[in-house]
């Protein structure tokens, strides 16, 4: 891999209905400076059909070698590196979030299987061992970061998340509240606008609506669970109206980082 830092991956299937990821992709990679992986899975059927020879083969190096070509010719000095990785598709993705800071992929409907959880990207958000930015909806390129807070280690490493990309998107930051997650006094993001909204009703519900305006919905999957992904989480995901970061960090004292102009009343109880 080009590059000393580690890589903003995305996920490429085809470049058709993976563009958006591809677009979302080089720019992460653009403004954070660090070189672009683009990644795509194959795997050989089992039968070829009658004449082949292999061409499925070079079709899955044009599409990467197509997309990084786009990536280039939208931000002339991204360094990208395509590459075809023999492998199941989740384990692919998986392998290559492992090694990169962020890992794009697009949003392949996960309302459409009986099983939404068995899509490519609810698996690979719930297992992936760092942060993924699912494409997904329009999004409002000047509107705001959301988050919501419940007082969970989800909504902790969320909102730490959230802080950093306002503030390098230069966008102001909408946290929504819910029952006991009330913002520290002290500070760390004065140079943010920042909004407090209290949550009537289901964080889920509210997130997805917040979504409508919003360029970047930040969800946390940090804490212990039987399951990977929270429902709100999971709500989210299926049907948010723009992008969503589902972050994996560690911060200290995360809630210390936006102070909040009242401590908001104890509405309803959630968890992200």
């Amino acid at each position: 891999m080009a590059g000393t830092q580690a890589p903003i991956a995305v996920g490429v299937k085809d470049l058709v209905t993976d563009l958006a990821a591809v677009r979302m992709a080089a720019a992460e990679a653009a403004a954070t400076g660090r070189p672009l992986h683009v990644v795509r899975a194959f795997t050989w059927p089992l039968e070829l059909p009658p004449g082949g020879d292999g061409e499925e083969r070079e079709q899955a190096e044009r599409i990467v070698a197509d997309a990084a070509a786009q990536a280039r010719e939208w931000h002339r000095d991204l360094v990208v590196a395509p590459e075809v990785i023999d492998g199941d598709t989740i384990e692919v993705l998986l392998r290559a979030a492992a090694r990169a800071s962020m890992l794009v992929i697009g949003s392949d409907d996960p309302e459409g299987p009986a099983d939404p959880t068995a899509s490519v990207s609810f698996q690979v958000s719930a297992r992936a061992a760092g942060p993924v930015l699912c494409v997904r909806g329009t999004g409002t390129p000047d509107g705001p970061v959301v988050v919501g807070v419940d007082g969970s280690p989800d909504a902790q490493v969320g909102l730490a998340t959230a802080v950093e990309e306002a503030r390098r998107r230069e966008a102001p930051l909408v946290v929504l509240h819910a029952e006991g997650a009330a913002c520290a006094e002290t500070h760390a993001a004065a140079d943010l606008t920042v909004e407090h909204r209290q949550v009537e009703g289901p964080a889920g519900r509210a997130l997805i609506a917040a979504s409508a305006d919003a360029q970047l919905v930040v969800v946390g999957a940090q804490g212990d669970r039987p399951t990977p992904l929270g429902p709100v989480t999971q709500a989210v995901l299926r049907r948010a109206d723009c992008p969503v970061l589902v972050a994996r960090r560690r911060h200290a004292a995360a809630q210390a980082l936006i102070a909040a102009p009242h401590r908001p009343a104890r509405l309803g109880s959630s968890r992200a």
